[in-house]
This record gives C-alpha cells, sequence and structure tokens, in this order.
C-alpha cells in the first residue's frame, strides 16, 4: 500500500510538475506577447509625438509670421492716417483760401476793371493760373508717396 500511495504520490507530484510548467510557460509567453505590445504602443505614441512637436513648430512659424504681417498692416494704416488727416488740413485750408477769393471777388466789379485795365488782369489771372497748374500737378503726382514710405520703412 506504502507503494502504491508513493506511485501516486510521485504521479501527482508529476502531474504538478507539469502543471506548473505549463502556467509558468504560459506566464512567460503572455508576458513576452504583452511587452512586445507596449513597445508597439510607445513606439506608435512616440511617432504621433513627433509630429505634434512638427505640427507645433510649423504653428509657431505660421504665427509668428502672421504677427509681422499685422504689424506691417498697423504700420501701413498708422500712415494712411496720417496722410489723411494731413489732405484732410490741406483740404480745409484750400476751402478757406476758395471762400476768401470768392469774398474778395464778391467785393470787387471785375467787369469794369477788366475793361479800364485788362493787362493788370491778365497778368492776375496768368500768375493764378500758373500756381494753379502747379499745385494740381504737385496733387496729381502718383510718385508723391515714394519717399514718405521708403523713409517710414
Amino acid at each position: 500500500m506504502y507503494a502504491l500511495f508513493s506511485f501516486y504520490a510521485i504521479l501527482l507530484g508529476m502531474n504538478l510538475s507539469i502543471l506548473l510548467g505549463v502556467f509558468l510557460l504560459t506566464t512567460i509567453g503572455g508576458s513576452y506577447f504583452y511587452i512586445n505590445m507596449q513597445k508597439a504602443q510607445i513606439a506608435q505614441l512616440q511617432v504621433e509625438l513627433q509630429t505634434a512637436v512638427n505640427n507645433q513648430a510649423v504653428l509657431e512659424n505660421t504665427i509668428e509670421q502672421q504677427n509681422t504681417q499685422m504689424q506691417e498692416q498697423l504700420e501701413n494704416q498708422r500712415l494712411t492716417q496720417i496722410r489723411i488727416t494731413e489732405l484732410s488740413e490741406a483740404n480745409n485750408a484750400a476751402r478757406q483760401e476758395v471762400t476768401q477769393l470768392r469774398n474778395t471777388f464778391a467785393r470787387h466789379d471785375l467787369n469794369s476793371l477788366a475793361i479800364a485795365k485788362p493787362g493788370l488782369i491778365e497778368n492776375a489771372v496768368n500768375r493764378g493760373t500758373k500756381q494753379v497748374g502747379q499745385d494740381l500737378t504737385e496733387l496729381t503726382n502718383p510718385r508723391q508717396f515714394d519717399g514718405q514710405m521708403a523713409t517710414a520703412n
């Protein structure tokens, strides 16, 4: 009986050893697959991280360019506003001069003066016409702002 009991004990011990061996191999195999899966996931996350870093660099560069463009636009707007103010002031001065001239002409009878002294009227009209022509040429010169824009930039 002792022999039978020893035989069962040995058989049970072998079965237990085999069972534990199978469990150990299963654990090792599962660990191997889990570690490989984690490494693949880490590699994928590193690729995604690198993509995010590259996207951030592109966005920062784009933002910097847009900020520069906005600063240039604001400066151009400031210069334009200054020029508009200057032109408005010149316009107001011209309107005042026109008003003064109208008042002067309203006080004088130019018809009788032109008949009495035609040379005097002709010289005054010629000087005025010449001055108006020069002013008109200066105001309509397309290159008049080139010097101001070059010094402003």
